[in-house]
């Protein structure tokens, strides 16, 4: 059991008396256990053994805290003296403390008083007095101690090791750093707490905790709320202080505001990782946020999704309006994008016109999903100087870990779903797949081998008929390429031609295919059958302006009729670009050529352009004309209105795919005018064709 408390309290009215009797009952002390002295020889006879404490109240006119100290220390066994009054000054607690003062303490701070009364038990004994020149020469060293603190460029100061860290002492320089002067800032034990920027605070206190509960430095980079509400960044370096029984009981330390440093750091930062146009992230921080979900996707299991989006037909955009109208088009477009994702750390400028975005926890499907509300998002005019422009995108999807599993492999493959988007002529979705990448292992060798083989001339032509519905008469064949691989087997156009259109090789393959075309057409002149012969032309092909000539040289080398040569394009290829499409298929026309729109009804031919177009023929796809059979009726409806709308245009329709004769006599009562599949001929090399003539119930149409 501790020994009990005796008191002394120098008071100048009994209510403050009182007010002392009452902190010391509410700290555990027996407030009866007070005595009171009012003159300086009370004072004089006081010593340890007479009494634990001194208590010195301030205001007090008559015998001030100073004098209760300097009387005191006029004994070697003097006891400690604390001050109590109803608040103090930075300046009056550091006055009483270099006076000699074992503590100040506020009126009513029983938590503090208690802490001061246990550590006063154990206090050593109060110094001799001191000469009267080293009196002297103290008091200037400490004036030149205060003036060096209060001079360096950082915060000093002295803390409670407590829950909200309340602080006794705090330089001037705080009212620079911060706009509160010492007063505001001590006369709130919580304000230090308080003042931490809300995302720092849980962090910043529990290493504050932890360093008290360790008794070793705290060091901590955060954020304060200054006067205005603004935030300033503070480096923190405290050293923690043990009290008597070895626990910490103080912090003292410094502080140096590095706002600018961090500002700096920031601008740096955002330099390096956000682009400058959109402020959004660029391609770096991409890479580093897909680093990481990959990481987390191979923890949990779940899929990661990229998507990258290329605007379709951009350079053109900005060629015609002019390189500030297109910085104003790609800040549009990122903001239409941000707010479709509804998060704009996950999207990301990668270059030009080229955007990505990164989906955590989601499939192809889910990818697919938000990739056609993106394209939906860009439908919409954007208005340049009071110019509605409308612009089209296109989206390639790649998904870890089926299509990859590391950052720049997916990069890589998404990269190759945009570029297939865009060869299907703009605004459509495309999920990664292996014949997308010429980078593959299996492309590169497929390519090789295609290269050899047009260089070989081992590729074959086979000829599909086309009929007369009416005339019940063979009318012309479609010319098809095929493969014929030593391992492979047969390998389907739709394999290798996207691999010849991402490369140089495309234009060698389609004067290959118009050389061929043009040799057998010729031979079946002179054998009587002169039949006309469709080919088809690729997207890229179409907008090569040298296949005009290539064209006119086939013809002219092999002595052909012009008229004998149809050239089928497709759509999307028309759509990738419109204005050199024309280009090209006026050319033909120039040249005596016919041309087909193939696959109609799948892309996004308007008609606009549709009457723009310099073509005679129409061939409705064959996913509509073999969906006639089903109960629905949607695909007989689509079929019969595009026939119909062919019809109103003046151009000669053709119908692919027919299975059934069903099919064939439902398409001679809507008035189709021609039509192919396998129900009518099967696609056969040239040499069979004859054959199959003198056997099918189609005559050859008199030419």
């Amino acid at each position: 059991m501790s020994k009990p408390l005796r008191a002394v309290a120098v008071i100048d009215s009994p209510g403050a008396a009182s007010a002392i009797a009452a902190d010391l009952e509410a700290c555990g002390h027996d407030g009866r256990c007070l005595m009171f002295a009012s003159g300086e020889d009370d004072l004089g006879r006081l010593s340890r053994a007479s009494c634990t404490i001194v208590l010195a109240c301030q205001p007090n006119p008559a015998l001030k805290p100073e004098r209760v100290i300097e009387l005191l220390r006029a004994r070697d066994d003097a006891p400690p003296v604390v001050v109590s009054a109803e608040s103090f000054s930075d300046d009056e607690m550091v006055s009483l403390v270099k006076a000699g003062a074992h503590d100040c303490v506020r009126r009513g701070d029983t938590r503090r008083l208690a802490s001061a009364i246990q550590s006063a038990r154990s206090a050593p004994p109060s110094p001799s007095p001191a000469t009267p020149d080293a009196t002297a020469l103290t008091a200037e060293l400490t004036d030149h101690h205060r003036a060096l603190i209060e001079e360096i460029p950082a915060l000093t100061y002295v803390c409670w090791a407590d829950e909200t860290r309340s602080v006794i002492y705090v330089s001037p320089q705080l009212l620079a750093m911060t706009g509160y002067s010492t007063r505001e800032w001590l006369a709130d034990p919580g304000m230090w707490a308080s003042r931490l920027h809300p995302e720092d605070r849980n962090h910043v206190l529990r290493r504050y905790h932890d360093a008290c509960k360790a008794r070793s430095r705290f060091v901590s980079e955060y954020r304060i709320l200054d006067h205005q509400g603004g935030t300033v960044w503070w480096r923190d370096e405290g050293r923690v202080m043990p009290g008597p029984d070895g626990g910490a009981r103080f912090v003292r330390g410094f502080v140096l505001d590095i706002t600018e440093q961090k500002l700096a750091e920031e601008s740096v930062r955002r330099m390096r990782f956000f682009d400058q146009l959109t402020n959004l992230p660029n391609r770096s921080l991409m890479q580093l946020r897909l680093s990481s979900a990959l990481s987390a996707s191979q923890e949990s299991g779940r899929p990661v999704a990229l998507l990258i989006l290329a605007v379709d037909r951009f350079r053109d955009t900005v060629n015609t309006l002019g390189h500030q109208c297109g910085e104003e088009i790609v800040r549009e477009l990122a903001r239409r994008l941000a707010d479709t994702i509804g998060d704009a750390e996950r999207v990301a400028r990668l270059r030009g016109d080229e955007f990505g975005v990164l989906l955590p926890d989601a499939d192809a499907e889910l990818a697919r999903n938000v990739g056609g509300r993106i394209l939906k998002a860009f439908e919409r005019p954007i208005m340049v100087e009071r110019l509605p422009i409308e612009l089209s995108a296109s989206v390639g999807v790649a998904v870890a870990p089926d299509h990859a599993k590391e950052g720049e492999d997916l990069l890589r493959r998404a990269d190759a779903a945009v570029q297939a988007a865009r060869g299907l002529g703009g605004g459509t979705c495309t999920v990664y797949s292996a014949e997308h990448d010429l980078h593959d292992p299996e492309n590169v060798a497929l390519l090789g081998e295609l290269r050899r083989a047009v260089e070989a001339d081992d590729l074959l032509l086979h000829y599909q008929p086309k009929v007369d519905l009416h005339k019940k008469t063979i009318v012309g064949v479609e010319a098809l390429l095929r493969w014929p691989h030593s391992k492979r087997g047969m390998v389907p156009p739709g394999t290798f031609i996207p691999l010849a259109e991402k490369t140089g090789l495309m234009r060698e393959l389609t004067r290959l295919v118009l050389d061929k075309v043009a040799r057998q057409a010729r031979g079946w002149q002179k054998d009587g059958w002169p039949l006309p012969v469709a080919v088809n032309v690729s997207a890229r092909s179409l907008h090569d302006r040298l296949i005009v000539d290539d064209v006119a040289d086939a013809l002219r080398t092999h002595d052909v009729d012009p008229a004998r040569l149809q050239i089928e394009i497709t759509e999307s290829a028309v759509m990738a670009d419109e204005n050199r499409a024309v280009e090209t298929l006026s050319g033909l026309t120039g040249k005596g050529v016919g041309i087909s729109i193939d696959d109609f009804g799948i892309g996004y031919t308007s008609l606009r352009l549709l009457r723009r177009l310099p073509v005679s023929e129409l061939k409705i796809d064959r996913s509509f004309v073999m969906g006639m059979a089903g109960e629905a009726g949607e695909d007989t409806a689509i079929v019969r209105s595009t026939n119909d709308l062919g019809h109103n245009l003046g151009l000669t329709v053709v119908a692919e795919g027919v299975e059934n004769e069903w099919t064939l006599d439902l398409l001679s009562a809507f008035g189709c005018d021609l039509a192919q599949g396998f129900h009518i001929a099967r696609p056969m090399p040239p040499a069979e064709l004859p054959g199959w003539i003198a056997r099918s119930d189609w005559k050859m149409a008199e030419c």
